[in-house]
């Protein structure tokens, strides 16, 4: 488990029901806000109304915050900047 302060708080914003082109075409937007420190992080998550029960929403889509931030965490991971670490090479 990660250190608190390496935490987030992650709340739910809101969730939003939206029709497509045509009337059948629905689909639940969940918004999270996600806070650390001077990290913000707004995110919505679309999910198809079709494929989900109205008990489903905020679980499914829980889920694909997670693999979202998982994935995003791996495709940055070498942006990485620990705390003490130089930019510059040694000896300048």
């Amino acid at each position: 488990m990660a250190n608190e302060e390496d935490l987030f708080e992650i709340e739910l914003a809101g969730i939003e029901r939206t029709l497509g082109r045509d009337l059948g075409d629905t689909a639940y937007d969940v918004e999270f806000d996600c806070t650390r420190g001077n990290a913000i992080v707004h995110i919505t998550v679309s999910l198809d109304a079709d494929t989900v029960t109205t008990t489903e929403i905020v679980p499914f889509a829980m889920s694909d915050l997670h693999r979202a931030f998982a994935a995003l965490a791996d495709q940055t991971k070498a942006w990485r900047i620990d705390p003490g670490q130089s930019l510059r090479p040694a000896g300048q």
